[in-house]
């Protein structure tokens, strides 16, 4: 018993410093919002939100016809992977391996 409870300590104490992307919002309750977004102003916002539109609309094509209103699309697909690469968690997996590890030793 004394060495789940260790291992406990060691899962919250893993839990409290690498599960961190994700902070409960402040606006609505049991909703999170990514920590790790930061952007320079409401224009880069909107120039990011219209970088995703764009790549997906790029994306829909199949071909190289880039319609005309899409203006720069290497930047839009450069925003967006930019994008998707803050969202990933590592942390967070390596928390996960570490709990899948201690759970598997607890069997």
């Amino acid at each position: 018993m004394k060495k789940e409870k260790k291992k406990l300590k060691k899962l919250i104490k893993s839990a409290k410093y690498k599960l961190d992307t994700l902070q409960p919002s402040d606006i609505q309750k049991d909703k999170f919002k990514a920590k790790y977004l930061q952007f320079e102003g409401y224009l880069d916002l909107f120039t990011t939100i219209e970088a995703l539109i764009n790549v997906s609309i790029l994306a829909t094509q199949g071909d190289s016809y880039c319609p005309p209103h899409i203006k720069d699309h290497g930047m839009d697909i450069r925003k967006t992977l930019e994008l998707a690469n803050k969202l990933l968690p590592f942390d967070e997996g390596e928390f996960l391996d570490d709990v899948n590890t201690m759970l598997k030793q607890l069997k």
